[in-house]
């Protein structure tokens, strides 16, 4: 296959950018969904049979708002990267609000359960990330000192409400002997928080189903381990749906995402490659590799230029950017 740039006539995040950034629609689902969240919540709290309850929530998309840095990518003609300017933009502080989501938070509190973030986002970027939250009203101002100063002990993992990608393991007393937690995902992390800090999650928020449940991410042999770099297909996803329909509402609530998520691995996994290369089998140009975008062109101070799309800045932030080298031009 030949993995050089090509020049794109779209930018395979462009409609669903435009869809969040700028539509009623996109404001009007959120706030539903939470609203239900409500009602989700205050209907297991009823029972009156939880000691510790707690909410869990994912960051990105379900709480943060990252269009500006999407907004970038297209501009830029980069493409996600974890390492580079991914890590650079959440050490920023700068990500939204989804709408509706920090309220909710509020109303958790509110309730007597206590909300947990759980992200994977890199450990990395835990000081930009818990301070995002803290101006955005998720963490006090003692949780993100305390954040800032423990963030990297192995240790912290015993008070912090705030578990990312790649935390140290722990070792932890238990009756039959010391037992260690590998808290290197989001999976061991709920593990982790039922198992050692005594908290029964009632209710998750997510805006992708693996969010919820690791089949919808992750494919596993026989002996149950997850294969590596394999991910379940569009056809095992949407069964696994149809099997968990009674926990929508319920158990689970979902927030609209149709920029990225599990769903677009699912096209690499049925042979198809990323959503850009739909339209065409030549030349394809796989997630993670720089996208040239010499049609599009972005102008923070005015409205869309002719070649560019139809929106205005009041309606979509872009993000400056890190000190990254410029995207190969195809000559």
């Amino acid at each position: 296959m030949n993995s050089s740039p090509r020049p794109m006539t779209a930018h395979n995040t462009l409609h669903g950018l435009l869809y969040q950034a700028t539509s009623a629609e996109y404001i009007a689902l959120c706030v539903q969904m939470y609203q239900l969240a409500r009602h989700a919540l205050v209907d297991r709290l009823r029972s009156g049979t939880f000691r510790r309850p707690a909410v869990i929530f994912d960051l990105d998309e379900t709480l943060l708002d990252n269009s500006a840095y999407a907004a970038w990518q297209i501009g830029s003609g980069y493409n996600f990267d974890e390492q580079t300017s991914w890590k650079a933009w959440c050490n920023t502080s700068q990500s939204g609000a989804v709408p509706g989501g920090f309220e909710f938070v509020r109303f958790v509190e509110e309730a007597g359960a206590t909300p947990i973030f759980i992200t994977t986002r890199l450990n990395e970027t835990r000081v930009g990330t818990a301070h995002n939250l803290m101006n955005l009203g998720a963490l006090t101002n003692t949780e993100f000192l305390t954040e800032k100063q423990n963030g990297s002990r192995p240790d912290h993992a015993f008070q912090t409400r705030l578990f990312m990608k790649g935390m140290p393991d722990v070792q932890v007393d238990r009756p039959d002997g010391k037992q260690t937690f590998h808290l290197a995902n989001k999976f061991t992390q709920r593990v982790f928080c039922t198992r050692v800090r005594d908290f029964e999650i009632i209710l998750s928020i997510g805006d992708n189903l693996s969010d919820y449940a690791e089949y919808y991410g992750r494919v596993f042999d026989s002996s149950g381990s997850a294969e590596p770099g394999k991910f379940p297909t569009i056809e095992s996803r949407r069964s696994s749906v149809w099997q968990d329909l009674p926990l929508f509402g319920r158990d689970f609530i979902l927030i609209p995402n149709a920029t990225y998520g599990g769903w677009l691995s699912a096209f690499e996994a049925n042979g198809l490659g990323a959503s850009d290369e739909l339209a065409s089998t030549g030349n394809q140009v796989r997630q993670g590799l720089q996208e040239p975008q010499e049609t599009f062109t972005f102008d923070s101070s005015k409205s869309a230029t002719a070649n560019g799309p139809k929106f205005s800045a009041s309606n979509l932030r872009i993000w400056e950017g890190p000190s990254l080298p410029a995207p190969k031009r195809k000559r």
